[in-house]
């Protein structure tokens, strides 16, 4: 039921890409519920104006106190708690309640039209969140006796007690129900992305993956060692090495539910509690602890081997022409990364990069030319993102680029690393005459929301700021979400 919430949370974005990328409603991919809209026409056409209107003074009244009490419950159930707090509730949801509620039970004959809109976007949030269904019903039930009980407290005649309650548990019975709806198919379809992406990430490049895993578990155990043996005091960790940051943000999904990766993870998780501080605190180095260390990543290279070796190549699932991953599995990927950030407590960031005056290039020098300064914005971009990070071709001359456990600042410096690379880089010759480019950038780190749509929000109204001050800039969100 926190999605009540989030719903009108859901900020106005000036920009196009909100409704364009996210509220598919408009492209038509989500139709209108007919038959909950009939009954939602029907219901609010049959019920008399003057029970409408007791049941909308009694929220006018009462909304405040359903909602103190709905979430007084709701943060004390242990499968709600991870999507709310008591700071998310105070700064942001008991208003967009209240004001989920009035728009429900309003004093104007309701819109059924807008009514279901409004739960289809609540319903896709609660998807992408993937906020348990029964949470969503155990909100609905409490705000359902608070407002029995609310209207039995007016004293009215057994009639208009019965027909002012059934209409309130109706109104929400049938908002509960097109939230549901959409919810479920909201689901489907991440289910399906995150298996296209898995298929995906499979099928792309798949021997140079294994080699290119196979150096960075090698380099770092023969960096480990050397330390070790020549009297350092190394505190590196096989989780914070290259692989194991690409095994935690991508290996884990392109292996996703084969036996070894658990394996793997388990293999990764003895060496670093056990067999590192072994090494590190045992002086002299005992030989049996290099061999146990040694065995161990033998074990992680077997196991990677059989991984890569069960892969099967399928489709691409890359921007064609910039070979950087399709925006359709930003869903699966950003979701996974909100999830692993709440759950670890780390931080994650996102850069949104727009080349410059890429209009004019398109218009000036020809589309072909434009299609060289995207390859090449592209080429910079995957060149200075790690393994573990995420670029993909966001849309016509946009990028995103998703930093895993990168906090703000360190952001920025990657940011402005690769604005200068791109400044200085000849995206094409004309005529025999170097044309450059420049970019704007929008940074938003994390800051804890669940629904990942803000992040991206965040990051596009950075931005549109970088640009407003002259281009060829970074801006960083204010991370500040509106009412």
């Amino acid at each position: 039921m926190r999605m009540l919430l989030l719903q009108f949370l859901s900020r106005r974005s000036d920009h196009n890409f909100t409704e364009n990328h996210f509220m598919t409603i408009a492209s038509g991919e989500v139709q209108e519920p007919p038959i909950a809209q009939k009954e939602w026409e029907n219901l609010i056409a049959q019920t008399p104006e003057h029970v409408r209107e007791t049941v909308a003074e009694v929220i006018d009244r009462h909304a405040k106190d359903c909602v103190q009490r709905f979430y007084e419950v709701l943060l004390g159930n242990a499968d709600a708690a991870p999507f709310l707090s008591n700071e998310i509730v105070d700064t942001r949801l008991r208003v967009a309640l209240v004001r989920w509620l009035k728009e429900l039970f309003s004093h104007d004959a309701p819109d059924a039209a807008n009514l279901v809109q409004t739960q289809q976007r609540i319903g896709a949030a609660h998807a992408r969140i993937q906020i348990p269904i029964h949470v969503v019903m155990h909100g609905a039930r409490l705000l359902k006796r608070k407002l029995r009980m609310f209207i039995q407290s007016l004293g009215l005649n057994g009639s208009e007690y019965s027909m002012s309650t059934a209409y309130a548990e109706d109104m929400i019975d049938i908002a509960i129900e097109v939230m549901s709806l959409e919810f479920v198919k909201g689901t489907r379809k991440e289910v399906e992305v995150n298996e296209a992406f898995r298929l995906m990430s499979l099928g792309k490049d798949i021997s140079l993956e294994r080699e290119t895993q196979r150096a960075a578990l090698l380099e770092w155990g023969q960096s480990f060692l050397l330390d070790i043996c020549y009297g350092g005091d190394s505190s590196s960790t096989l989780s914070d090495s290259a692989f194991g940051l690409w095994l935690r943000h991508k290996g884990s999904v392109l292996f996703q539910g084969a036996p070894e990766i658990d394996v793997v993870s388990k293999a990764v998780e003895h060496v670093d509690n056990e067999l590192v501080p072994t090494l590190v605190s045992k002086r002299p180095v005992l030989p049996k602890a290099i061999k146990a260390l040694q065995g161990a990543l033998e074990e992680i290279h077997y196991m990677m081997d059989q991984l890569f070796k069960t892969a099967e190549a399928v489709e691409n699932g890359r921007d064609p022409l910039t070979q950087t991953l399709s925006r359709r599995f930003l869903p699966t990927i950003l979701g996974r990364e909100v999830s692993l950030s709440l759950r670890r407590n780390v931080p994650f960031s996102v850069l949104m990069v727009d080349i410059d005056h890429f209009k004019s290039i398109n218009d000036q020098l020809g589309h072909v030319a434009g299609d060289s300064v995207l390859r090449s914005v592209a080429k910079i971009l995957l060149a200075q993102c790690r393994m573990s990070d995420f670029v993909f071709r966001y849309g016509g001359e946009e990028f995103l680029v998703l930093l895993t456990e990168t906090a703000e600042e360190k952001a920025i410096q990657i940011a402005e690393r690769i604005r200068e690379a791109i400044e200085r880089s000849s995206a094409l010759a004309v005529n025999g005459n170097d044309i450059h480019v420049t970019a704007s950038f929008g940074i938003a780190t994390f800051d804890g929301h669940p629904d990942y749509r803000y992040l991206i929000e965040d990051a596009d109204r950075a931005l549109y700021l970088a640009k407003a001050a002259g281009r060829n800039r970074w801006h960083v969100s204010k991370g500040k979400h509106p009412q």
